[in-house]
């Protein structure tokens, strides 16, 4: 298992070239190509800013305030997108590639970490539209970009765990991708990334359970610092730190132990 996670670093290169090739095949005979990255965030905040800034006025509480609903969702769109990306293409990754595992020796575990790599690349290039959004229409606080890297590289380590533990699943079981669509529905509305936590606050019980979702506490730190210019609830943060900790481990020794298996289930 150590010499697998080794091999991710000795064949960065490969791990590149796969994530380069992946994102080429999604804007492939597309017009704008990468500017998608660019120009769907922008058309969503526009449909959010119509739809919740002006039909329904709803202004969402946050730690220093009510905030504008579309700036509110946007902060919190943006990093649950990059999440399930990592989850529903990590998935993917073997069953769609599986002339390649079939025919080349290559090491296997290099396919899910490209597809979460890729949607890492996508998820940075939108990441830009909100900067600017924010610069532009505020709040601003440039403070808060200090914790985001920490907040990215949690996500990227629960991404993976997922990534590699539904990826060795899906090539065995090939309802998980179905499946998996409805689960992140379910997963999407149990965030707080289209209501305030501000809403459970003061219902300690619902609370609770809301935080045992760890991307609850991720989601409302990017909150926090871009909205709120403040620093994570570091107990919570810690938390979703060591709930992406475990699912890497787990997912990283299922899809291990599973992987000798993939050439005959393909």
């Amino acid at each position: 298992m150590i010499a697998d996670l080794r091999a991710l670093q000795t064949h960065r290169q490969l791990l590149q070239d796969f994530a380069w090739r992946e994102l080429r095949a999604r804007y492939k005979g597309s017009m704008l190509g990468f500017g998608w990255n660019f120009v769907i965030p922008l058309l969503q905040l526009g449909v959010f800013w119509i739809l919740f800034g002006v039909i329904f006025g709803n202004r969402p509480q946050t730690a220093t305030g009510p905030k504008e609903y579309p700036i509110f969702l946007f902060v919190g769109l943006m990093p649950w997108t990059f999440f399930a990306n990592c989850l529903s293409q990590g998935a993917a990754s073997i069953v769609a590639n599986g002339a390649i595992v079939k025919k080349v020796r290559l090491p296997v575990q290099l396919l899910p970490a490209a597809s979460v790599l890729s949607a890492l690349a996508n998820f940075l290039l939108s990441m830009v539209v909100l900067f600017v959004v924010l610069a532009i229409f505020g709040p601003r606080h440039p403070e808060g970009l200090l914790v985001l890297p920490l907040l990215v590289l949690i996500q990227l380590v629960l991404g993976l765990g997922f990534a590699y533990l539904l990826a060795a699943a899906n090539v065995f079981f090939r309802d998980v991708e179905h499946i998996l669509g409805v689960l992140l529905m379910a997963w999407y509305f149990l965030t707080p990334v289209l209501f305030s936590v501000a809403l459970v606050q003061d219902k300690p019980t619902q609370l609770f359970l809301l935080y045992l979702n760890p991307m609850s506490a991720v989601i409302v730190s990017y909150q926090r610092a871009l909205l709120d210019g403040l620093p994570p609830e570091w107990e919570r943060l810690a938390y979703s730190a060591v709930v992406a900790l475990i699912v890497f481990v787990a997912g990283f020794a299922y899809f291990h132990r599973s992987k000798d298996e993939f050439e005959e289930a393909l």
